[in-house]
C-alpha cells in the first residue's frame, strides 16, 4: 500500500515526465518537420523534370547524312588511292625484272635502274603521306559536320517532345524515355526535304 507521501511523489513524477514528452514533442516540432517539408519540396522539383536519353553512337553509324558523307570521301579520294597503286604495281614491276635480269646488266645499267627504282619509292612515299594527311583531315571535317547535325537533331527532338535534360552517357535506360529512333527518323525526314524542289523566288 502507497503512503501519501508516495502517491504525491508519485504524481509529482507523472507531472514532470508529461512536461518531458511536451518539451521533446515541441523540439521535434520546430527541428524535425521543416526538414522534412524541405525535402519534400526537392524531391518534387526533381520528379518534374523530365529525363531522355540518347545512343549518339548509333546515330553517327546509322544517319544517312554520315553515309553520304562517307560516299564523298571516298569519290574525293578514289582516283589518288588508285593512283598509288598504280605506282605501287610500277615498283614491284621494276623490282622483279631488276632480280631477273640482275646477270645480264652491266654495273652501270643496275645502278641505273636501283636509282630509279629508289626514286620511284621515295615519290610514293611521299604521295602516300600526303594523301593520309589530306585524308584525316577531310574525314575529320566531315565527320565534325556529321556530329553538328546530329546534335542539332537531338535538341529539336528534345523541344518537339517537351523534354527537358537529354543524357548520352548512360548504363541502363527504359525504352520509353529513348529518343534514339525519332532523331534518327527526324535526320532521315531532313535530308529527304533537301532534296525536294524549292518552289520558284524562294
Amino acid at each position: 500500500m502507497l503512503t501519501g507521501y508516495q502517491i504525491n511523489n508519485q504524481k509529482k513524477g507523472n507531472k514532470y515526465g508529461l512536461f518531458v514528452a511536451f518539451v521533446v514533442f515541441v523540439f521535434l516540432t520546430i527541428t524535425v518537420f521543416p526538414v522534412s517539408l524541405h525535402a519534400e519540396k526537392n524531391t518534387h522539383s526533381f520528379g518534374s523534370v523530365s529525363l531522355g536519353v540518347v545512343d549518339v553512337t548509333y546515330l553517327m553509324e546509322h544517319a544517312p547524312q554520315a553515309e553520304i558523307a562517307s560516299n564523298q570521301l571516298k569519290s574525293k579520294f578514289q582516283p589518288q588511292e588508285k593512283a598509288l597503286a598504280k605506282a605501287l604495281d610500277e615498283i614491284q614491276s621494276m623490282e622483279a625484272a631488276l632480280e631477273k635480269g640482275a646477270q645480264s646488266l652491266t654495273v652501270t645499267e643496275r645502278r641505273r635502274k636501283e636509282r630509279e627504282l629508289r626514286s620511284k619509292k621515295r615519290s610514293r612515299s611521299r604521295a602516300l603521306q600526303d594523301f593520309r594527311e589530306e585524308l584525316r583531315f577531310a574525314r575529320d571535317s566531315a565527320l565534325d559536320d556529321v556530329q553538328k547535325e546530329v546534335f542539332q537533331a537531338i535538341d529539336t527532338v528534345r523541344q518537339r517532345l517537351g523534354i527537358d535534360i537529354v543524357l548520352q552517357d548512360y548504363v541502363s535506360a527504359s525504352k520509353r524515355i529513348d529518343i534514339t529512333q525519332s532523331v534518327l527518323a527526324h535526320l532521315k525526314q531532313k535530308l529527304l526535304n533537301s532534296k525536294e524542289p524549292k518552289p520558284p523566288g524562294k
